[in-house]
């Protein structure tokens, strides 16, 4: 059973988006996995002010916002699932937010307790989702994480489905 934190991006609560992340969390809870999801939206988290303080002080931000609820369930999981419309060719603001202040994360935990297992859920009207697939590839290759797969375009649900039922 693997433990998945779900970072939901999108601006709209009940959009496309929503409706992949929820095929998505049926087929991971369908093969035991525990799945808790974050609605970023909803929360009052800000940028990351690049003052290094949290690799000077065991990784403690000075910023004390809805961050730390995100930081908790960051530990908790062992897999955490990007989920997003595009914008500009790649993820929403609300997520880029909260993935640049998991600095603060990777050097409280240190870098090798940093590592997780990851999948990655977009729509898009288009399907040109380049600049989110090499963002993506970050966490992939230049992090390690063990990529689980990535869901493409609105109306895939059975793909979402399939992909969470899979992770194990």
């Amino acid at each position: 059973m693997k433990k998945i934190l779900i970072l939901n991006g999108s601006p709209r609560k009940n959009g496309k988006t929503a409706s992949l992340i929820n095929a998505f969390s049926q087929g991971a809870e369908r093969t035991g996995n525990e799945v808790s999801s974050l609605y970023l939206n909803s929360m009052n988290i800000k940028g990351c002010l690049a003052c290094e303080k949290c690799s000077k002080n065991g990784g403690e931000c000075v910023q004390k916002d809805d961050m730390e609820t995100v930081k908790e369930a960051f530990e908790w999981a062992d897999v955490v699932v990007f989920a997003s419309p595009q914008f500009w060719g790649t993820i929403t603001g609300q997520l880029k937010v909260v993935i640049d202040r998991l600095y603060s994360e990777m050097h409280r935990l240190g870098f090798e307790n940093f590592v997780k297992e990851t999948a990655l859920i977009m729509t898009a009207r288009g399907d040109n989702y380049q600049f989110a697939l090499d963002f993506y590839a970050i966490f992939v290759n230049l992090l390690g994480w063990k990529d689980h797969g990535t869901v493409l375009g609105a109306g895939k649900e059975d793909e979402a489905r399939e992909i969470g039922a899979n992770i194990k």
